[in-house]
């Protein structure tokens, strides 16, 4: 279900972020971009788990900002298919359920893929 993702990007760094120390100004960046977003073929981005390696600090012509080279590991929650997993039902209407897990409220689950026997049929 969980499974960490190792990653390698190419990040922009804001100017206004770089009063900070680097590794928290990235991982702020990093969780910025990625964290609440389904990323194809890996899931769920949970959380950033840490930041194996930073490298550059480079400016391209042309942008007001440095790139760094980071590789960081990411938490990606990923259900294999027919894993049960336990939620709680927080609303329903035409269109199907709405479901909460503990860590994410925001899944939906359509009428029409409801097992027959479920209840009322949207």
């Amino acid at each position: 279900m969980f499974s960490l993702s190792q990653i390698e990007h190419d990040l922009p760094m804001p100017p206004h972020l770089l009063s900070r120390p680097l590794p928290d100004a990235i991982k702020a960046e990093l969780e910025r971009l990625f964290l609440d977003k389904v990323i194809t073929k890996l899931g769920l981005c949970v959380s950033v788990y840490d930041i194996r390696s930073i490298e550059g600090g480079s400016i391209h012509p042309g942008e007001g900002c440095s790139t760094y080279k980071v590789s960081f590991r990411l938490l990606m929650f990923k259900p294999f298919n027919g894993e049960i997993l336990v939620g709680r039902i927080t609303g329903y209407d035409d269109k199907g359920l709405q479901v909460s897990l503990e860590f994410f409220s925001d899944i939906c689950i359509p009428g029409h893929l409801m097992q027959f026997g479920t209840g009322t049929r949207w």
